[in-house]
């Protein structure tokens, strides 16, 4: 396999990863053999498998959300345990930035 050379800071950007100079330099080593491993799966014979043999009829499998009434004081009981509220609002932490 010809040598290939890999911009680790462009690969740590797109999988939005902050890297010490130390894993930098550790990752810089790593990854050609890494990729090497991987470029192995093209020597696997795959000719006589159908593109759709692991497609299923399955649509939706997800299940409907149901609403389930409460009481009043259920929920004012829930609401005061809620770590952060907002108004009317119950806060929960970002998953983006």
């Amino acid at each position: 396999m010809p040598e290939i050379e890999f911009n680790v800071d462009n690969i740590a950007k797109l999988a939005m990863l902050d890297l010490t100079d130390e894993q930098r330099v550790l990752f810089t080593e790593q990854l050609p053999s890494i990729m090497a491993y991987v470029s192995k799966l093209h020597e696997v014979d795959t000719s006589e498998i159908s593109s759709s043999a692991y497609l299923t009829d399955l649509v939706n499998i997800v299940q409907a959300d149901e609403v389930l009434p409460s009481s009043e004081e259920l929920r004012a009981d829930l609401i005061k345990a809620f770590p952060c509220e907002k108004g009317d609002a119950l806060e929960v932490p970002a998953i983006f930035e």
